[in-house]
C-alpha cells in the first residue's frame, strides 16, 4: 500500500465517535429537559445495567465506561450536585462510597434508555451478528494495541 493510500484507522475510527457522539448528544438532549451530559446519561445508564446485582463503585466506572479518574470524578461530583447520585459509605470500608443512583435518575432513565438505544438500533441496522461478532474482535485487538 502507498503511503498516500494508507488507511489512518485512528483518524476513521475518530470520525465514526464523533458522529456517533453528536447523534446520541442530540437523542439524549431531545429526549431529556434536564441539564444532563451524555457521559453522565451513559453513567446512569451504566449504573443500572451493571448494578442490578452488585455495588458500583468508582472504579467501576472508570474500567467500564473507560475514562479517567479525575474525569469520572468531577462527572460524579456534577451528578451528585444535580441530584442524580448519592455516594454511600459500604459498612466493610468507610473509605469506599458505593454510587447510588437518586429516585431523578430513576424517572430519567426510561428516557435516557430510549434515547439511547434508538442510537444503538441504527448504528446495527442491515449488520449481521456474525459482522458484530468480528467487528467485536478487532475492536478488542485494537485496544489491546494501545495498552
Amino acid at each position: 500500500m502507498t503511503t498516500k493510500n494508507k488507511l489512518k484507522l485512528g483518524l476513521d475510527i475518530g470520525k465514526i465517535n464523533h458522529i456517533i457522539s453528536r447523534k446520541v448528544d442530540a437523542a439524549v438532549i431531545k429526549a431529556i429537559d434536564d441539564n444532563l451530559t451524555v457521559a453522565q446519561a451513559y453513567t446512569i445508564d451504566f449504573i443500572i445495567l451493571e448494578g442490578e446485582d452488585k455495588d458500583i463503585f468508582q472504579k467501576d466506572l472508570e474500567k467500564g465506561l473507560d475514562l479517567k479518574r479525575c474525569s469520572i470524578s468531577l462527572m460524579l461530583n456534577n451528578m451528585e450536585k444535580n441530584g442524580l447520585i448519592q455516594r454511600v459509605p459500604v459498612a466493610e470500608d468507610a473509605r469506599l462510597k458505593k454510587i447510588v443512583l437518586t429516585e431523578k435518575s430513576h424517572k430519567l432513565y426510561e428516557k435516557i434508555s430510549t434515547a439511547i438505544n434508538s442510537v444503538e438500533d441504527r448504528l446495527i441496522k442491515e449488520i449481521t451478528e456474525d459482522e458484530l461478532k468480528i467487528f467485536y474482535n478487532v475492536l478488542d485487538k485494537i485496544r489491546n494495541n494501545l495498552d
